[in-house]
């Protein structure tokens, strides 16, 4: 599970075209509750899904 809250939420919708298939339509499909999307994505192999969610763990380290 990846939290997308207010302070990441431009920074991700940046980036959002450049990610997995599988990660937009969760993305787009996640309601919005109180300015955030929790994102339920699994990952089960080391594929591009896999360092799309390193990446989006990057943002939210970066804006702490």
């Amino acid at each position: 599970m990846v939290v997308i809250g207010k302070k990441e939420k431009d920074s991700f919708e940046q980036i959002l075209p450049t990610l997995h298939n599988n990660i937009q339509n969760i993305y787009a499909n996640t309601q919005e509750g109180n300015g955030q999307k929790w994102l339920m994505i699994d990952l089960e192999d080391d594929n591009k899904q896999y360092e799309d969610i390193k990446t989006i763990i990057n943002i939210k380290a970066r804006r702490k």
